[in-house]
């Protein structure tokens, strides 16, 4: 007689497709701006270390 799960009628029910879908969609969102994040550390860390070489260079008199 049932009509299945009534959990799944809910709207806050963990396994609901639309529910589902929210949480593959943050994760998503979540993985792309670690992502960014760690790429502009990289990059910050390379800008760093060419602005020491650089300051380096200059102090002992390697370039002008």
């Amino acid at each position: 007689m049932g009509g299945g799960d009534l959990n799944l009628k809910k709207s806050w029910h963990p396994q609901t497709m639309k529910n589902i879908e929210r949480v593959w969609k943050a994760e998503q969102k979540y993985e792309a701006e670690r992502k960014k994040i760690e790429e502009l550390q990289k990059e910050l860390k390379e800008e760093r270390a060419r602005e020491e070489i650089t300051r380096y260079a200059e102090e002992t008199g390697a370039i002008k």
